[in-house]
C-alpha cells in the first residue's frame, strides 16, 4: 500500500484560539456563517487549556461537526479526506489523554471514521490501528513503543513508518509512549539495541531529559534491571557517560538532592558500583607509576570482589605524587573522580576507600595497614570527600582483625607471596558479612 508522506503539525494551540473567536462570532447564526476551512479544522479548537473544552461552549457545533458535516466530508472525495482527517490525527496525537471520557470518545470516532474514509492516507490510518491498535488509549503507547524501539531504520524512519514526525516525541501521546518503552520488562531494557535506542530518544526531546517529566522513570528504567547483573562493557560505558553526562556523579550530595532525587536506592546503587569499578581501576592504573611493589597482590584481593559483585561503592584519595600522576594519565577525560590527601601522609601514599556490605574499609599504598569500620559507627571515615587528613583516618581505631591476638587491631600486609594476609582479611569479611572467596581468586 502507499505510504502517504509524513507531515509535522501546524501551530495548533494558536489556530485553536482564532478559532475559538471566530466560532463565537458565528453563534448568532447558527453557525451558518462558517466557512468550510473553520469548520475542517474544528479539532484543533477541541481542547486549549485551562479554557473550557469546544464541546462544552459550542455544543451545537461540535455535534453537527460529527454527526453530518464530517461525515459528508469523508465520502466527497480522496483528497478531501485527508485534509478532514490530518486535523484529528494531529490532536489526537497532541491532546492524548488516556484517563480523560471525553478523549476516549473522541478517539472512538477516528476510529470509526478511518474505516469509513477513502485514500491512502485513511488507509493508512486503518493499518496502523490494526497493527498497534493506534487509536485504542490504554494500549497504543506499548505496543507504539515496541514498534519504535525495535524497527530496523533510524528513529526518523521509524517515526515515519506510523505517519510521524520528529517533533512526535513531545506530544503529549510520544511522552506517553516514551513512558510506555522505560516501563518494558527487564530483559528487554537490557538489550543493547533497545538501550541504544532509548537514549537516541531521550537526547531528541525538547527538554533534557533529567529536567522532564522523565527523569525518574529513565534512571529506573535504564540501571534498575541491571542489579546484581553485569553489563557487557559498550552498555556500562553508554549508561555512564548518559547518566554522569546529565545527572551528574551521584557521589555529590548536591546531585543527589536534585537530579538523582526520588530516584530508587536499587538504581542509583547500580550506577555506584559501575563507578566503584571505575574508580578502582584507575587508582590500580595510577599507582602503577607510585605503588609500592605489594600493591599487584592488593590489586587482585580487592578486585576479585569487585568482579564478584560485592564493592558496592569505591573512592580514592590521593597524594601528591598519584595525584599528578593522576592528572597526566586522564588529561581530557573524566572516568574517575577523587580526593586528596592534604596532610598527615608522604608524598607518595595514597588510599582507597571501599563499602563491602556494612563495612567500609581504608586500605594504605605504601606499607599502609587495611582498617575496617562498621558504616554506622558516626567516625567511621565517609567516602566521597574532596579532601583528607592523614593523621584524621589512621587516628580512627579499626575493627579488630586478630580476634585480641594482636597489640595492634589495624591489619598490616605481611608475607603476600604467601598469602598470609589476604587469607586474614577474606576470613574477617567472611565472619562480618558472610561473603566468601577461595584461594584461588584472592592470590
Amino acid at each position: 500500500m502507499e505510504k502517504s508522506t509524513v507531515v509535522a503539525p501546524p501551530p495548533i494551540k494558536s489556530i485553536g484560539l482564532r478559532l475559538r473567536d471566530i466560532y463565537a462570532g458565528a453563534r448568532a447564526s447558527n453557525y451558518e456563517i462558517l466557512s468550510a476551512p473553520a469548520i475542517r479544522r474544528l479539532p484543533y479548537a477541541y481542547w486549549i487549556a485551562p479554557e473550557p473544552p469546544l464541546y462544552v461552549i459550542d455544543g451545537a457545533l461540535v455535534r453537527r461537526y460529527w454527526s453530518s458535516t464530517l461525515p459528508e466530508a469523508l465520502t466527497s472525495g480522496v483528497r478531501r479526506a485527508r485534509r478532514w482527517l490530518t486535523p484529528l490525527f494531529f490532536v489526537y496525537c497532541e491532546a492524548f489523554q488516556p484517563n480523560d471520557g471525553e478523549f476516549l470518545k473522541f478517539a472512538m470516532r477516528i476510529a470509526y471514521f478511518v474505516k469509513r474514509a477513502d485514500g491512502p492516507f485513511a488507509k493508512n490510518l486503518v493499518e496502523l490501528q490494526e497493527q498497534l491498535s493506534f487509536f485504542i488509549p490504554s494500549v497504543v503507547p506499548t505496543r507504539l513503543a515496541n514498534h519504535l524501539l525495535t524497527h530496523s531504520d533510524r528513529l526518523d524512519q521509524a517515526l515515519a513508518s506510523c505517519l510521524l514526525w520528529p517533533g512526535f516525541m513531545d506530544t503529549l501521546l510520544g511522552s506517553a509512549t516514551f513512558s510506555a518503552a522505560l516501563g518494558l520488562a527487564d530483559d528487554r531494557l537490557r538489550d543493547r539495541e533497545v538501550i541504544t535506542r532509548i537514549v537516541e530518544w531521550a537526547n531528541r526531546l525538547a527538554a533534557p531529559v533529567e529536567k522532564s517529566i522523565h527523569r525518574v522513570r529513565f534512571a529506573e528504567g535504564l540501571l534498575r534491571p541491571w542489579q546484581g547483573r553485569k553489563p557487557p562493557d559498550f552498555v556500562k560505558s553508554k549508561l555512564i557517560e548518559t547518566f554522569i553526562g546529565r545527572y551528574g556523579d551521584p557521589r555529590g550530595d548536591a546531585r543527589r538532592d536534585y537530579q538523582w532525587r526520588d530516584v530508587s536506592p536499587q538504581a542509583i546503587s547500580v550506577l555506584m558500583s559501575w563507578l566503584a569499578g571505575d574508580t578502582m581501576r584507575g587508582f590500580m592504573r595510577i599507582l602503577e607509576d607510585t605503588a609500592d611493589e605489594i600493591w599487584r597482590h592488593r590489586q587482585k584481593f580487592w578486585m576479585a570482589y569487585y568482579d564478584s559483585g560485592y564493592i558496592e561503592e569505591a573512592w580514592v584519595a590521593l597524594g601528591t605524587d598519584a595525584h599528578r600522576a593522576a592528572r597526566r594519565l586522564t588529561v581530557g577525560s573524566n572516568w574517575m573522580g577523587c580526593g586528596r590527601i592534604t596532610s598527615g601522609a608522604t608524598s607518595n601514599q595514597s588510599i582507597l576507600l571501599l563499602k563491602i556490605g556494612n563495612l567500609v574499609f581504608t586500605e594504605w599504598s605504601h606499607n599502609g595497614s587495611l582498617r575496617a569500620f562498621p558504616d554506622s559507627r558516626a567516625d567511621a571515615p565517609k567516602l566521597y570527600k574532596k579532601e583528607y587528613a592523614g593523621a584524621e583516618l589512621r587516628s580512627v581505631i579499626s575493627m579488630d582483625f586478630h580476634d585480641g591476638m594482636n597489640q595492634e587491631p589495624q591489619l598490616r600486609h605481611w608475607n603476600s607471596t604467601g598469602g598470609a594476609w589476604q587469607r586474614r582479611a577474606r576470613d574477617f569479611i567472611r565472619k562480618h558479612t558472610g561473603i566468601h572467596l577461595s584461594d584461588r581468586e584472592i592470590l
